[in-house]
């Protein structure tokens, strides 16, 4: 019962947005387009308009010290050759709706995106990784943000979680285990942080 409270308390904030004042170009969104029909990535995305966004930005200066863009973390689970059929481009991401699939335009529609992909592990284990990722589709949302309970997952424990489908995940990610040791948690701009990630594209 406590719970149920507590996640109808926490599905608010998200409900809770003001007007996009400085959405993506429609430079920047071609340019994602491109960039994402190229193969699999991990995505981080902010929102300053959104009120949970705010919480997630207030939570990881709390956390770690440092103020972040970023509010969201998610991966592309399929892609297409040609950049201009966006609308068939798959997005899987935790909200407070549970694990689902989401479109480039839902994925998009924020004003902060940075792109990483790992800066070791191979390409054969893509497909692991993904497999790995789809396997949590309709799994509940984790208000609680516990990365030890897999019953519920958050978007961080999503994208974690996928890359354990990687056979070398800890010698490959092995930097991020640390963070999170260190810190005690995950958030967001961790992956951002982490030298097991490269940045390959972000917007200013």
């Amino acid at each position: 019962m406590l719970y149920r409270i507590y996640h109808w308390l926490a599905s608010i904030p998200p409900r809770i947005q003001f007007k996009n004042r400085d959405p993506l170009t429609d430079d920047e969104r071609a340019e994602l387009a491109k960039l994402l029909a190229s193969g699999y990535y991990i995505i981080l995305t902010g929102n300053s308009y959104h009120l949970s966004s705010i919480f997630v930005k207030v939570m990881t200066f709390l956390k770690t010290g440092r103020w972040t863009r970023y509010s969201h973390v998610l991966m592309n689970c399929d892609f297409m050759t040609d950049p201009r059929d966006v609308d068939k481009f798959k997005f899987m991401e935790a909200t407070v709706t549970g694990v689902h699939y989401s479109t480039f335009n839902e994925v998009f529609d924020c004003d902060a995106v940075c792109i990483l992909t790992p800066s070791n592990m191979s390409n054969e284990a893509w497909t692991k990784v993904i497999d790995q990722l789809l396997l949590y589709n309709g799994r509940p949302y984790d208000d609680l943000f516990q990365l030890s309970d897999s019953t519920r997952i958050s978007c961080v424990e999503l994208v974690r979680d996928a890359l354990k489908g990687d056979p070398n995940y800890r010698i490959n990610f092995g930097k991020l285990e640390e963070l999170i040791w260190w810190e005690g948690n995950l958030v967001p701009h961790m992956f951002r942080e982490c030298s097991d990630f490269k940045v390959v594209y972000e917007n200013k």
